[in-house]
């Protein structure tokens, strides 16, 4: 479609660079967040996302912060009164929430012991699942707070290999 149209670019950028860390491609995420100067919800995610995977605890609290003051801001706009028009922000500033405590934990278990390590995935899974039964219950709600698990945890999973290697 791009090459069709590549006028476009900016309107899907949002699109491709979701798919991009789908599929793991943090290169590809890398060139499309520094390419643009986007304040889409995707291209906030992403960037928090590299933050993580870089792992400098400065970069992830500046990226964090940015992202709630991004994706906070249609809900200061609305000044609280709909509800419906700001569910999307309050599901972004949710899906923030959610890989903080990912990586948070991710942070927390290199440092401690096996035991300690599995009661607190199980606090973890326990929270995560209170925080899904608080959303809609619909794909389009759903879908995109498990994917983004997904992706923190493989994010996780990466970091945890590489601090045992080195």
């Amino acid at each position: 479609m791009l090459t069709r149209n590549p006028d476009w670019k900016p309107s899907l950028l949002g699109f491709e660079v979701e798919s991009a860390w789908i599929i793991g491609d943090w290169d590809d995420v890398h060139g499309l967040v520094d390419g643009f100067d986007v304040s889409t919800p995707p291209a906030v995610m992403a960037r928090l996302l590299l933050a993580i995977r870089e792992g400098d605890s400065n970069n992830i609290a500046r990226a964090l912060s940015r992202a709630r003051m991004a994706l906070g801001n249609p809900i200061v706009a609305s000044g609280g009164r709909e509800y419906r028009h700001t569910y999307e922000a309050v599901l972004n500033l949710h899906l923030v929430h959610e890989v903080e405590l990912v990586h948070r934990l991710s942070s927390e278990q290199m440092q401690t012991d096996r035991p300690r390590r599995s009661e607190a995935e199980d606090e973890l899974t326990k929270i995560l699942n209170i925080r899904l039964n608080s959303t809609l219950p619909s794909f389009r709600t759903r879908e995109p707070i498990l994917s983004l698990r997904r992706t923190a945890y493989g994010i996780r999973f990466v970091l945890a290999v590489r601090s045992k290697l080195f």
